[in-house]
């Protein structure tokens, strides 16, 4: 996801593969990026061809040949948690990283991905009626009654503030329709939060009485994880940890939001794209402040780099969730990267086709 296409969405983060009954649904504590994948150098030295960015990833001798045969391979990488999950995957094509920004600005992955069914561009000075298109489609009825019957937990992620609308408006016999107009309100609200403060606009979810859950704290842990990016790119990472003060010139800045059909279930997601373009290197950022269920956030990191044979395209996402944590960790990982995989090569091979 991030990827490339750094829009974010598709079945990689909507997690269908997250199985009722092995992997709990509602996904928490959060990523973590890892800048093995941003092989790139300085803007004083010379972009590495594939064969030096390549020797950077966890691959092997013939992986790595794979790639520049025009494979799609995919990797991971160490996990900072058992609740943390990481996947990425490489693919050489056959354009310079330019050719490839058009895709981004137009958030292609949306649109490769069956499982969103809805998404929409949400412009800096948004209103309600910038969500309008936001539905709670497929079952509208059953997922309303979720929202009105929401108390603290795991089912939706919501703050005491947003589930206390939902009892109120239980209270006076709402339906669909006003449970998606409140739905678009709050979304609007999350989304101007973050525009004002960045992380520390993000609600917390309420998990039960007195129990929060801050993904503000997971995407700064992962910001700070980051380790190559401040070293090779110090501007867009102080640009990620400090937004939306400290924004470089040659950072592009769009927002989203998305809905991805998981279970048969709408799952609501607000995501910030970011661009960065330092001489010949791209690279990109996704950011999920907002999920609706299944998962909390997420925050992904793709490159673009120049090669003799086109562009070397690379992405890692590092998804925390309780569902792969606890009892039977070591077995539920290699499970969840296992399903996970094809649906990176489903996007690859879109933006393959696309690029050419």
């Amino acid at each position: 996801m991030t990827m490339w296409i750094s829009s974010g969405v598709s079945r990689t983060f909507a997690f269908p593969w997250v199985k009722r009954g092995f992997l709990k649904s509602g996904f928490a504590t959060m990523v973590s990026i890892c800048l093995i994948l941003v092989a790139f150098t300085s803007p004083a030295t010379a972009v590495p061809v594939a064969e030096e960015l390549l020797k950077a990833l966890p691959l092997s001798d013939g992986e790595r040949k794979d790639v520049l045969k025009g494979e799609i391979v995919r990797f991971t990488t160490e996990e900072g948690s058992d609740r943390e999950l990481a996947l990425g995957a490489v693919l050489l094509v056959p354009n310079v990283p330019e050719n490839l920004v058009p895709l981004w600005r137009e958030a292609v992955v949306f649109k490769l991905v069956g499982a969103v069914t809805a998404f929409g561009e949400i412009p800096d000075k948004a209103k309600e009626g910038d969500f309008a298109g936001v539905k709670l489609e497929p079952n509208g009825e059953e997922e309303a009654d979720r929202y009105l019957e929401v108390e603290p937990g795991e089912k939706l992620n919501l703050n005491i503030k947003e589930i206390s609308a939902f009892q109120a408006l239980k209270a006076k016999g709402g339906g669909q329709t006003e449970v998606e107009a409140v739905v678009r309100k709050q979304l609007l609200t999350r989304y101007q939060a973050y525009r004002e403060k960045g992380l520390a606009g993000i609600p917390p979810y309420a998990r039960g009485t007195d129990e929060m859950f801050q993904l503000s704290e997971d995407l700064l842990l992962a910001t700070n994880q980051a380790k190559l990016l401040a070293k090779y790119v110090p501007s867009f990472h102080q640009a990620l940890l400090k937004y939306p003060a400290n924004q470089p010139k040659q950072l592009e800045t769009r927002f989203n939001w998305a809905n991805v059909d998981v279970f048969g279930r709408p799952t609501l997601i607000l995501s910030h794209r970011m661009l960065f373009h330092e001489g010949d290197a791209y690279v990109v950022v996704d950011r999920h402040f907002y999920a609706s269920h299944e998962y909390n956030g997420l925050q992904s990191i793709g490159a673009a780099l120049p090669a003799k044979e086109g562009s070397l395209l690379v992405s890692l996402y590092r998804i925390s969730t309780d569902g792969v944590a606890g009892f039977g960790s070591s077995t539920k990982h290699p499970v969840a990267r296992g399903l996970m995989g094809p649906y990176f090569e489903e996007i690859f091979e879109g933006i393959r086709e696309k690029a050419k």
